[in-house]
């Protein structure tokens, strides 16, 4: 866990719904569509978990997390259940469920150096700094091309 009073991007669980809603602001009940299937999202996200300190009352964050999923708001919602804050950092939306899988194989085998098994054997966490997070990704896309992989989009909160 990195430490220290600076405040840090990436997009809340909050923000990202707003911004999901807005772009479904057509549709007849825009918040139950933010996670209806004809809606999925299907994307590989790169994010941390923030929290405070309940005694010292500093903001820690855990490891870069990449993981994949097909709705960004469920994802950090499931996340934030135990008081935490996570927020994602960046996100690749692919064109179907397939390229995530795809994708998140690609990661482990590109970026299996900076792998961190973590305490309760999660297996997505990574030791990056944000500073690199443009870089990783910018690799990453590199080698989906190779693989005949598309990404649809990209965006970053950093």
């Amino acid at each position: 866990m990195t430490i220290t009073n600076k405040k840090w991007n990436g997009i809340t669980y909050q923000q990202r719904r707003k911004q999901r809603k807005k772009l479904l602001e057509h549709k007849r009940c825009p918040s139950r569509a933010i996670e209806s299937i004809e809606n999925a999202e299907y994307h590989v996200y790169f994010g941390r978990a923030h929290l405070k300190d309940f005694e010292t009352n500093k903001e820690v964050r855990g490891y870069l997390k990449i993981g994949r999923g097909k709705f960004t708001t469920a994802i950090q919602r499931g996340r934030n259940q135990p008081g935490v804050d996570f927020r994602l950092y960046c996100f690749l939306e692919f064109y179907n469920d397939k390229s995530t899988w795809d994708c998140e194989r690609i990661i482990k085998k590109i970026f299996s150096k900076k792998r961190v098994i973590g305490d309760q054997g999660q297996q997505e966490l990574y030791d990056f700094e944000d500073s690199e997070i443009k870089s990783i990704t910018k690799e990453l896309e590199k080698h989906l091309k190779l693989n005949g992989i598309r990404v649809k989009s990209k965006e970053y909160f950093i």
